[in-house]
Order: C-alpha cells, then sequence, then structure tokens
C-alpha cells in the first residue's frame, strides 16, 4: 500500500506550486511590458557619417518623449553608417516630410538618444505607414572643437601679452607726451588770450566805426544825388551855349567859312 499523504503536507505543496505559478505569470507580465510585445512598430532609417554616439537599444523621443529604440547600425558600401530605428506606430504620425534627427544626451555625461522632430501630419484611421530616411543632423565633434577651443585660447593669451608688453613701455610715453603737450598750450593760451580779447575787441570796434561811415556815405550819397544830376544838366546847358557861341565869332573875324547855324 501507498503511503498516504498528510493533509498539511498536501497544502503546502498546492501553495508552493500556486506561488511559483504567480511568479512566472509576473515574469512573463513583467518582459512583456519591457519587450512591448503586441505593440505595432514603424521602421525608420538614418544615414550617418559616422557612428559616434550611435548604438543599438539607445532610446528615439519625440518632444523629449520615448516613442521607440534603435535597432540596429550598419555600414553601407559607400562607407556610410546605416541606422535602423522603430517607432511605435501610433506616434508615427507625428513624423512628417520636414522632421530631421540627430542626437541627444542627457546632461553633460549621461547617455545619448536620437531625437526625432515633430511634423505631426494627418492620416487616415487603419492606414499603413511606410518606411523611409530620415535627414540626420551631423553632431558636432566635441573632440575638434575643444581642440580649437583651446588653440584659439592660447592665441590670446599671446596676444594679450604681447599687447600688455607694448602698452607697457608705449603708455608711459605716451602719457609724457600728452602732459607735456597739455603743459605747453595751457602756457602757450595763458599768453595769448589777453592779446586775442583786445584783437577782438579792435575789430568789434573798427566793424562798428566802418559800418557807421558807410550809412553815413550811403546818407549823403542819396541826399546829394538830386542836386549833383541838376548840375549836370546845367553844366551841359552851358556848354551848348558857350559853344554856339564861340562858332558866331569866329564866323564874324571870318576865321571859319562855316554859316552860322539856326538855334532851335
Amino acid at each position: 500500500m501507498s503511503p498516504t499523504i498528510p493533509p498539511n503536507s498536501l497544502r503546502e505543496r498546492y501553495v508552493f506550486l500556486g506561488s511559483g505559478l504567480v511568479l512566472a505569470v509576473a515574469l512573463v507580465v513583467g518582459m512583456a511590458r519591457e519587450q512591448q510585445w503586441g505593440t505595432r512598430w514603424v521602421l525608420l532609417h538614418l544615414l550617418s557619417s559616422n557612428a559616434e554616439g550611435l548604438r543599438s537599444g539607445q532610446d528615439v523621443r519625440i518632444s523629449g518623449i520615448p516613442v521607440g529604440k534603435v535597432l540596429a547600425l550598419q555600414l553601407e558600401p559607400n562607407a556610410k553608417v546605416k541606422v535602423t530605428l522603430r517607432v511605435q506606430e501610433q506616434h508615427a504620425d507625428l513624423i512628417g516630410p520636414k522632421s530631421m534627427a540627430s542626437l541627444g544626451q542627457e546632461g553633460v555625461v549621461g547617455d545619448h538618444f536620437v531625437i526625432i522632430s515633430a511634423d505631426p501630419q494627418a492620416t487616415e484611421p487603419g492606414a499603413k505607414l511606410a518606411e523611409r530616411t530620415l535627414p540626420y543632423v551631423q553632431p558636432v565633434a566635441i573632440n575638434n572643437l575643444m581642440h580649437r577651443l583651446i588653440d584659439t585660447q592660447t592665441e590670446l593669451l599671446a596676444t594679450l601679452k604681447n599687447t600688455t608688453s607694448l602698452t607697457s613701455h608705449e603708455i608711459p610715453a605716451t602719457l609724457r607726451g600728452i602732459n607735456k603737450l597739455a603743459s605747453t598750450l595751457e602756457r602757450e593760451t595763458a599768453i595769448t588770450t589777453p592779446q586775442l580779447r583786445q584783437t577782438l575787441q579792435q575789430l568789434r570796434s573798427t566793424g562798428s566805426s566802418a559800418e557807421q561811415t558807410s550809412r553815413q556815405a550811403q546818407q549823403l550819397l542819396q541826399q546829394s544825388q538830386p542836386l549833383l544830376l541838376s548840375t549836370l544838366q546845367d553844366l551841359e546847358r552851358v556848354a551848348s551855349s558857350s559853344r554856339k557861341i564861340l562858332q558866331t565869332v569866329q564866323q564874324l573875324l571870318g576865321l571859319s567859312d562855316e554859316t552860322p547855324k539856326s538855334s532851335d
């Protein structure tokens, strides 16, 4: 006869099997959630000149929200790197013709991830989105930038050093020359200022006298102009009468063959 199993042992065995089954189900559910089983995906591709900063498993983000993963990197015959991405189909309509991909980073030393700029498109429900290749903006080479920054800093320090050395000799001499010039100008100004003031006063008085004389001459000319015109007319009449008298005397004395003209 087979030995009978006590009820307590049987209950413990069922509890153990049930606990193991629950753990197995929880593990499967966790893996399904982690791997996003049942999610529909859209494949995208990028072409990069190098794979710096890119690796499989990186997040793909739109507006800072993870929407997919980097699947694989492949070296093409033309030495380009083809990057394959997958994006959740429910977010694929946020990627349009103007969308571009670039490389982002968490902080300064954090993990890298792929950023896709949003370009929302209106799609019909149930429409299947095709694979496509997005433009990829190559990240700036930090090492080259740091080397250039160091070289620029070195040149700047050398320039500042040369400038300091030059100005330490030139500026004091220039300041001494300016000080000497200022002293000379101050001395000459003190000497010439009284003379200039006296000359200006003389010019002002001369100008006033000349203006007064000009006004007097103009006034005298206006007053004497009618009298001068009358005197000139009288002189013309006297000259005409004298000419006629002289011609008459010449005829009477027989000094001229011309007959005297009758006066008007």
